[in-house]
């Protein structure tokens, strides 16, 4: 998965366009710390886009073409995007395509909405969003309202929104997913980066996850967040050793990102808005290397296979692209050991009309629970 829990779509090859490195918004986990009023040209794009379909021709492997525009907020060079879309409407590129917009969501007045929602067939928009309003304003320092959650919901109705979650918002953390949830848009959800959680954040984190578990056991309509629904991998110590640890992303392999000037990365948090002048360094990272991003912290950690990690933040923050941050150990096991015991009081629930996948699923979660509620940190 990506940094907003996209899965690898086998056969899409996914192109990012750093198109902006300005943002008008100053979020307090924000990575990119060399931001500035630097913006990709037309010409540029077009270049890079019609090289990537060329790559997709020629491939074995990929079939079609995602082309993500980031940033900063690629919105500060809407006029791009715009114009892009429109290019490629009237000019097909020669493989299947769609266009992807990473967003805060903040910059789309009645003009811009018009034009998105009379391209969606082609464009879609993620927004970021985190909790209620008061949570909203503590990560975002911007006022909800500038936020029209309904037109997104509207226009792409299977595009869920997605939370960041900051130590300052954690202890809200349920009332901030219920409360977006309970408008009936969809959410996913994921722990900040470069935090130094701690203890007590992971106590308040299981509690947090308690209330949630709690509400939708009492609330079915509701759609459980991916924090508690997403199946876990846990093996014993002594098997999961020599196992290899997963690469949650295709970073360098199924992903290309271009900067602004047109420099190749692997994925976006390589790129000099993140990185400044330490961009130049990681032309030599060897991304199709299975154990490029094994961390041997991990070797026999029951958490090893069900653990996300991003290489790109490892190497933002730790400066290696297999160094995981370990302080959020705690939090990760708080996050599987609930998604474990929420999933069993769920399949206990239906017991009576359990079917076969049913039964297999509950099996997997209770044995992981099994392992789970025996583990002890050092």
């Amino acid at each position: 998965n990506d940094i907003w829990g996209h899965e690898t779509i086998p056969g899409r090859k996914i192109c990012m366009l750093m198109i902006s490195h300005a943002c008008n918004l100053n979020c307090t986990y924000c990575y990119e710390a060399y931001k500035s009023n630097k913006f990709m040209s037309l010409d540029l794009a077009k270049e890079l886009i019609l090289k990537e379909c060329l790559e997709v021709q020629k491939s074995s492997i990929f079939h079609e073409l995602e082309i993500d525009f980031m940033g900063g907020e690629p919105m500060t060079n809407f006029e791009l995007i715009k114009d892009l879309v429109e290019w490629t409407e009237k000019n097909p590129l020669p493989v299947p395509w769609i266009f992807f917009v990473t967003s805060n969501g903040t910059l789309f007045d009645e003009k811009k909405k018009a034009w998105f929602k009379k391209y969606r067939h082609l464009i879609v928009v993620g927004v970021s969003y985190d909790g209620t309003p008061e949570m909203q304003r503590v990560n975002r320092d911007t006022k909800h309202e500038s936020v029209d959650m309904e037109f997104f919901h509207k226009t792409w109705p299977l595009q869920p929104f997605h939370m960041t979650i900051s130590q300052e918002t954690l202890p809200n953390l349920a009332d901030g997913i219920l409360e977006i949830q309970r408008k009936g848009y969809a959410l996913e959800a994921s722990l900040a980066q470069g935090v130094n959680w701690n203890n007590d954040d992971a106590e308040i984190y299981y509690q947090q996850l308690a209330k949630l578990s709690t509400a939708y056991l009492e609330d079915p309509s509701l759609c459980p967040i991916n924090l508690l629904s997403l199946a876990v991998n846990v093996q014993a110590s002594k098997r999961v050793s020599e196992q290899r640890q997963k690469r949650w992303c295709g970073s360098g392999t199924h992903m290309i990102t271009y900067d602004v000037d047109g420099k190749a990365y692997g994925c976006h948090l390589f790129t000099s808005v993140v990185l400044g002048d330490k961009a130049r360094e990681v032309d030599s990272i060897e991304w199709s290397c299975p154990e490029a991003t094994e961390d041997p912290y991990c070797k026999e950690c029951v958490l090893k296979l069900t653990c996300p990690t991003c290489a790109g933040f490892n190497y933002r923050f730790r400066g290696d692209i297999s160094q995981r941050d370990h302080n959020r150990c705690r939090m990760a096991f708080v996050e599987k050991f609930m998604a474990c015991q929420f999933q069993i009081k769920v399949l206990l629930n239906r017991r009576s009309k359990l079917e076969k996948n049913d039964a297999i699923h509950a099996k997997g979660a209770i044995a992981a629970y099994e392992i789970l509620k025996k583990f002890t940190f050092d």
